[in-house]
Parts: C-alpha cells; sequence; structure tokens
C-alpha cells in the first residue's frame, strides 16, 4: 500500500504537509478536511497504509474521525492542538500509532519520518520471543499497529527454529527469563549466526538489575528494555534500531558499489562473491568468470573526452546489468567489467555472453550522435581453489581474444 490519507480542516497546513510528504516519501496523499469527506474517500480506497488525523474538526469536533478510520483497521497518527497524560492515555488506549503536537516545524517534520517509518515497515518481519502471554500479547499488538510483520516463539530454542525458516527477519525481541535456553544464550546462539549489521536484537527483563542490561550488549545484544515499558519507548527503541540497520545497509552499499556504473566493484568481489563463490563449489554447481573489456576505448576518450568515456561506460553497465540480473556483474576498473554465473551450465552461460555481445554492438552509444562500440572477451569454468585464481584465469582470455583481432570470445574449451 502507497497512499496516505490526511484529514485536516485547515487547508494551509493540509497544503504544506501534503507537499511535505510527497516530497520526502513519493507517495500519493488525499486530503479530506471534513469528517464527511474522510467518510468517502474511506469507503472507496482501500490503499492506505497510514492515515494523518486531525482530532477535531468543523463536524467532528470529539475524535469521531480518529474513531473512522480506525474501524477501517488503518495505521493513525492524531495531530492536536494540546496535550496532556489524560488525553495521551486515551488515546493510546484508543489503538493510535502516535500523536503529534501542532506546535512547530519540528512536529511536521517528525510526522514525516514517522510516515516514512510505517511505509518502509510494512516490508519487515521481527521476531518476538516471549514465554509469556501476556507480554507477547502487548509487544506484538504494538508492533503489528505498526505495520511489522511479527512471528512469536515461546523459547530460544524456537526462536533459533523459526529465524532458520525466516532468513529475511531484520529484528529479534527476546526476553531474558524463558524455558529451555533463555534471553542471554539466545543473543549468544544468533551472533554465531549474524552480526549486527544484519540483525538487530532487543533484550528485555522485568529485573531491576544492573548489571543484566549491560551483560546483554557484552553478549551482542543492540539494545535493552526493562518491563514494564510505555509503547512510545518501545517504539522508539525500534525506530532507532531498524534506522540503524538501514544506514548500515546503505553505508554496505556504497563500500561495495562503484560509483560510476552502479555495479558491483572490486572490494565486494573479495569480500562478498568470495563466499558465494566457495558455497557454489562446495555445492559442486558450475561456475563460469566471465571478463569484459571495451575495445578502443581511448579512442572515445580522444574523441569525444572523457565524458562521453563516462557516458559510454553507464550505457555498457546498465545493459551488463539488464542481461544478467540473475548473475554477479562488477566492474574491474578502467573499461574493463566481469560477471560471475552461478548454477548455470557453461554452455548456457556462454550463449547469453554470445547474445550480450551481438547487442552491445547493435546499441548506439548517445554522444550527440549515434556511436557502436565492441568488446572483448574471456571466458571460463575451469574451478581454482581461489575466485582470483578464475578471474585471473579469464583475463588470461581475455588477453587472446584481444591479440586476436578483438570482438570476440576466448573461453577454456
Amino acid at each position: 500500500m502507497n497512499k496516505i490519507l490526511l484529514i485536516e480542516d485547515s487547508m494551509m497546513i493540509s497544503r504544506a504537509l501534503s507537499a511535505n510528504i510527497r516530497k520526502e516519501l513519493n507517495v500519493e496523499v488525499d486530503s479530506a478536511y471534513t469528517l464527511a469527506d474522510a467518510k468517502a474517500r474511506l469507503a472507496s480506497n482501500h490503499d492506505y497504509f497510514a492515515a494523518l488525523v486531525d482530532l477535531t474538526l468543523p463536524d467532528a469536533p470529539d475524535g469521531e474521525a480518529l474513531d473512522e478510520v480506525l474501524q477501517w483497521h488503518i495505521p493513525a497518527i492524531v495531530m492536536t492542538a494540546s496535550f496532556s497524560e489524560e488525553k495521551r492515555d486515551e488515546l493510546l488506549e484508543r489503538g493510535l500509532v502516535d500523536y503529534i503536537i501542532k506546535d512547530s516545524k519540528t512536529s511536521f517534520n517528525y510526522v514525516v519520518s514517522l510516515l516514512r517509518r510505517l511505509y518502509l515497515n510494512q516490508f519487515i518481519s521481527v521476531l518476538v520471543v516471549e514465554d509469556s502471554f501476556t507480554g507477547m500479547q502487548f509487544v506484538t499488538k504494538q508492533l503489528r499497529r505498526w505495520l511489522l510483520t511479527v512471528h512469536e516463539a515461546a523459547d530460544g530454542a524456537e526462536a533459533l527454529a523459526i529465524l532458520n525458516k525466516h532468513p529475511e527477519i531484520r529484528m529479534i525481541l527476546a526476553d531474558y527469563h524463558m524455558p529451555v535456553m533463555n534471553g542471554m544464550e539466545l543473543v549468544k546462539a544468533l551472533r554465531e549466526k549474524k552480526d549486527k549489521e544484519e540483525l538487530a536484537i532487543i533484550g528485555i527483563s522485568a529485573i531491576n538489575e544492573k548489571s543484566l542490561s549491560a551483560r546483554f550488549i557484552k553478549y551482542g545484544a543492540n539494545d535493552f528494555l526493562t518491563k514494564p515499558f510505555a509503547p512510545e519507548e518501545l517504539q522508539c527503541r525500534i525506530n532507532h534500531n531498524l534506522e540503524t540497520l538501514e544506514l548500515l545497509a546503505k553505508l554496505r552499499e556504497t563500500t561495495y558499489r562503484d560509483y560510476l556504473t552502479q555495479l558491483f566493484n572490486r572490494r565486494y568481489l573479495f569480500e562478498k562473491a568470495e563466499k558465494q563463490f566457495r558455497a557454489a563449489k562446495s555445492a559442486g554447481h558450475p561456475i563460469t568468470m566471465g571478463v569484459m573489456d571495451i575495445d578502443h576505448f581511448k579512442r572515445i576518450n580522444d574523441a569525444h573526452g572523457h565524458h562521453a568515456g563516462d557516458t559510454v561506460l553507464r550505457t555498457i553497465s546498465a545493459l551488463f546489468s539488464e542481461h544478467f540480473p540473475d548473475c554477479i556483474t562488477f566492474r574491474l576498473g578502467g573499461e574493463e567489467f566481469g560477471l560471475i554465473m552461478l548454477n548455470i551450465p557453461f554452455e548456457v552461460a556462454l550463449t547469453r555472453i554470445e547474445q550480450f555481445q551481438q547487442d552491445l554492438k547493435d546499441t548506439p552509444m548517445n554522444l550527440g550522435h549515434p556511436v557502436y562500440v565492441t568488446a572483448s572477451f574471456g571466458v571460463t569454468d575451469e574451478l581454482a581453489d581461489q575466485l582470483d585464481e578464475m578471474l585471473q584465469a579469464a583475463d588470461r582470455l581475455l588477453y587472446q581474444a584481444k591479440q586476436q583481432g578483438r570482438d570476440r570470445i576466448c573461453t577454456n574449451n
């Protein structure tokens, strides 16, 4: 779902919020200025992942608009001009996601960040490990309200089994006191499988021991919560840890991607692809390594300038990715590119490379006028002990292709 319902009677606030949400989140916003407008939109549209609701409207002075939204089981964020503890308790009891005081630009910035979190949560799975039915119900109810996909386990051993079955899980909330395997033991076992950049763990306990939170974190937990905790505290801790995971993922992506072409780089090849190579080899799967070099690339730079050369590299990289979406494609440097094809028969791999070679020759490079290029290839399926050894073998075959006149494919067969 990718739409937001904004219920706000102030046209100025509505327009400003709508523009900011569309700009920052790139999602559609439907605006309603009255309860009647909101009812009509809710009845005709079921694609809202969240609603932003003004608590008082001309035809709904007592929060009737919030009741209408919750009736459709849509996560709601309330905007209100005033705040009290009694009002907070009442709103949280009614099941909203959060409440915002309309008193500054900062408040509206918080709204946008909260909506971004809700949108992203639709694609995130978490696991709650808790043997208490009451404790499990409290936590899972909140998480589902925030659009997270929730798995449940009653002890650490069951949690490990669920994680093996659902490796997409990004966060685990683990209680300390559990039968079979307690929370501390679970954290130790989890960290043998996944590090903090892959899986966030939040420890939970009702025991007020000063050293417990420290021990949880020393064993590998990202965070710790002491029961009882408010829904807002749980939400903030979860949001913080998910945002940290996403930031680390972006940093890794930047580290492993070539800036110009967005293909993987050499660092990815030897830090990440090496593991995939070893796993495929251990499983007895066929592995094909290919290296490609653009023919006479220096002539393009000399004739048209380095900007034109960059255009050619980006165009070829896009075509490369399009032809091999199920393979590891990378830029070795300059005009040289690489390709690893796992679990694909060599004959099929070679046919696909031949098709790419032909499509490349038929693709014009837009340099103000059409310019056509060719490429030479070295391709091998001869397994080696190390990925780098296969790369060197493919590179030697590439050298042969260039020596033999370019625009050709040399293989070890």
